[in-house]
């Protein structure tokens, strides 16, 4: 069944004094005088090409220096611990592992992080940031001389924003529960704490249109609006032609799809509109 090309078109924010969205951290090495002898110097090699790893290599980077650990910029250093990534991609599930080694020895900490496919393959700047939290939290322990790192689980954990998803309702088929639930996982993913009701700092509606296309297809338009209060910040839109009868029935991989394409938008102006 023909997959759905989905464009994602960010309107102007409406919110004053938002900026430009902040670019990934670009590692430009770090001044050897100022690095403390308590912690020890670790190269990082993400054994993979894609846009994704690149970022989450350098956000490891950046969350090393920030906990004053030494990062050469060099990719072969003598003396140093080599912190190694591995990305096995499935067709539902990433797993990305991590291992860090000292010079010459046997593995002193590993972290095997799980997320879903569709998360990955649209990974944002908030899903970059806590899976490099993470990463650190769990490899600064043997860095600084300590027998081990703590559990992930026992690291503090970052304030999450709240967002409010409203319900999506009227779609055909199956798509008010799948889309709705497919933009609730990746919000989920992407850090956020998402309710139904109550307070939130954000609140996230979809709206949808189906409309007649070519022959055969039909024109499906979707527009993820971000407000903020009674503001609304801005807007994700989506739009693409799908088989006559596809939303009819059950939306299955479809869902996640939309939701991927419209969740990096709405991460986006959440960022902006937050400062960060």
């Amino acid at each position: 069944m023909p997959s759905l090309r989905l464009a994602i078109l960010l309107l102007a924010f409406a919110a004053a004094g938002c900026g430009e969205i902040p670019q990934p951290f670009r590692h430009e090495g770090i001044n050897a005088a100022l690095a403390p002898r308590v912690a020890r110097g670790v190269v990082v090699r993400l054994a993979d090409d894609a846009p994704q790893a690149s970022a989450l290599g350098q956000a490891v980077i950046k969350k090393l220096v920030e906990a004053e650990v030494p990062v050469p910029t060099r990719e072969t250093v003598l003396g140093v611990w080599v912190l190694s990534g591995i990305v096995d991609r499935g067709a539902d599930t990433v797993f990305v592992s991590w291992t860090l080694t000292p010079p010459g020895g046997e593995a002193m900490a590993n972290l095997r992080q799980k997320l879903p496919a569709i998360a990955w393959g649209a990974a944002t700047p908030r899903l970059i940031e806590t899976l490099a939290t993470e990463v650190v939290a769990r490899m600064i322990g043997p860095l600084h001389g300590e027998a081990d790192a703590p559990a992930p689980s026992q690291a503090a954990a970052a304030p999450r924003l709240a967002v409010l998803l409203a319900p999506l309702a009227g779609l055909p088929g199956d798509g008010d529960k799948a889309l709705g639930g497919a933009m609730r996982r990746l919000l989920q993913r992407a850090g956020y704490q998402v309710v139904d009701k109550g307070e939130a700092q954000f609140a996230i509606r979809g709206q949808v249109s189906i409309t007649p296309g070519p022959p055969g297809e039909e024109i499906l338009s979707v527009a993820w609006t971000v407000s903020r209060g009674a503001e609304d910040l801005g807007s994700a839109a989506q739009n693409g032609a799908v088989p006559k009868g596809r939303l009819a029935g059950p939306w299955g991989s479809l869902a996640g799809d939309i939701a991927a394409g419209g969740v990096e938008g709405v991460v986006q102006i959440i960022e902006a509109a937050s400062g960060k």
